[in-house]
């Protein structure tokens, strides 16, 4: 008999009831929940009329078992099974659920790709973003309603974490200030939540997103300069916090995160165990900033500064095995260096010569990293982009391609997994 078999019987009432199997099938069943939950799901409501007899009743009977499958299974699937009944929507929507759903999640990081808007592109509007995995296999797009329905021009997104991404828009309605518009939003879920608007900036104002692993609570910090004395260049910084929803300004503000042009849509932040890095430039040569230090803030809005290993015209600032990494691009090879917060010190972890002559990259738009890979991508000097994908584990550079492809638009990657999680952390 197939384990998704009832035994059937007739009543005296002529109905047909079904009887639950036996216990070696319950096991079994359960074994294959675990195993693979949505498919092993999907053919149980395909086989059974009635969802909710025996079967079912074994099941969720097992409180802890019956969670442990439902923690398995991806967004899109929870989602659905949300309306097959009361029990399973109030079990999925606890937020005791939805943070351990984070955990399963985050053991299964993928690579999120953001396109540059450009004059090319219809309208100029980006609606769509892909997920990919770390072998480049394409796994689907994500189309946001939001990009469409307000026509956000040139989105820009600023970070990926816990499953959510913060992008920011220009609704300037002046030449002389910007007025950057943030939202939050889960891709996955396709919930946005727009931030309340902040100070006015003489320049383009810098962010960088900090967020909390073991609570839902992220924070959004922003040097801005003051459009009525701009002289003073990025001399305010303020924070938004989402548990109290609101923006705060930060006194006594000395330096101010590195801008990069150069860089492209690179990003020159990035947030590690509960604690937001950035570059900081103190040499200037003909227009370009390089950087000379890293500016740390904590959770608690403490701002302290870190040396880097060794001076660098490129470089990135990415987590890596849970630490902050800094990858340094010097004559064709790059230099991965991890810190050591215990003293404040930079352990060189290799030295990796980059598979293209140095000569035929003009530039590197984006560097990221998913569990052992680093992945790298840049644009050569005919403008084409290309994307490389090193094994740190094994040393060994591969070819990551983007399927159906346009290599003459600029992307920016950033890790990511899928949660539940809501843009909001006070639910």
């Amino acid at each position: 008999m197939h384990v998704f078999q009832s035994q059937r019987r007739d009543n005296r009432c002529g109905h047909v009831d079904y009887e639950a199997p036996n216990s070696s099938s319950n096991e079994i069943l359960v074994k294959l929940l675990i195993i693979n939950p949505f498919s092993t799901m999907i053919e149980l409501f395909n086989k059974l009329k009635r969802p909710f007899n025996g079967i079912w009743d074994a099941v969720e009977s097992n409180k802890v078992t019956f969670e442990s499958i439902l923690l398995r299974l991806p967004v899109k699937s929870i989602l659905i099974f949300k309306s097959v009944s009361k029990l399973w929507y109030n079990l999925m929507s606890k937020k005791s659920f939805i943070l351990s759903h984070r955990h399963f999640s985050k053991q299964n990081p993928k690579f999120f790709v953001f396109y540059a808007p450009d004059e090319d592109l219809e309208d100029n509007i980006l609606h769509e973003m892909h997920l990919m995995e770390p072998n480049g296999a394409y796994t689907e797009s994500y189309t946001i309603p939001i990009f469409k329905t307000l026509q956000l021009h040139h989105p820009i997104l600023i970070a990926s974490f816990n499953g959510l991404i913060c992008f920011m828009n220009d609704m300037t309605p002046y030449e002389s200030s910007y007025d950057m518009a943030l939202h939050i939003c889960n891709p996955a879920t396709r919930e946005v939540l727009t931030l309340p608007r902040s100070h006015l900036s003489y320049d383009i104002p810098i962010f960088g997103v900090l967020y909390s692993n073991n609570f839902h609570i992220y924070k959004i910090f922003k040097f801005f300069s003051d459009p009525v004395d701009p002289e003073k260049g990025y001399a305010q910084c303020e924070v938004y916090s989402s548990k109290s929803g609101e923006w705060k300004l930060i006194p006594r503000i000395t330096l101010r995160p590195l801008i990069n042009f150069t860089l492209s849509l690179a990003s020159n932040h990035v947030c590690v165990n509960e604690k937001l890095y950035w570059f900081v430039s103190q040499d200037f040569d003909e227009g370009f900033e390089y950087p000379t230090l890293i500016l740390m803030v904590d959770i608690d809005d403490n701002f302290h500064e870190i040396e880097i290993p060794n001076g660098s015209e490129t470089a990135f600032l990415i987590e890596f095995w849970g630490r902050l990494c800094f990858v340094d691009w010097t004559k064709s090879k790059f230099y991965i260096w991890l810190f050591n917060e215990m003293n404040e010190g930079w352990y060189l972890l290799e030295i990796v010569k980059f598979p293209v002559d140095s000569m035929e990259v003009a530039y590197f738009d984006s560097v990221a990293a998913c569990e052992d890979e680093i992945l790298f991508v840049y644009k050569d000097v005919k403008g084409l982009r290309h994307e490389k994908l090193y094994d740190v584990g094994h040393s060994t550079w591969k070819e990551f391609h983007i399927a159906e492809d346009d290599k003459d638009k600029a992307i920016v990657v950033f890790p990511f997994f899928e949660t539940l999680l809501p843009c909001k952390s006070h639910w």
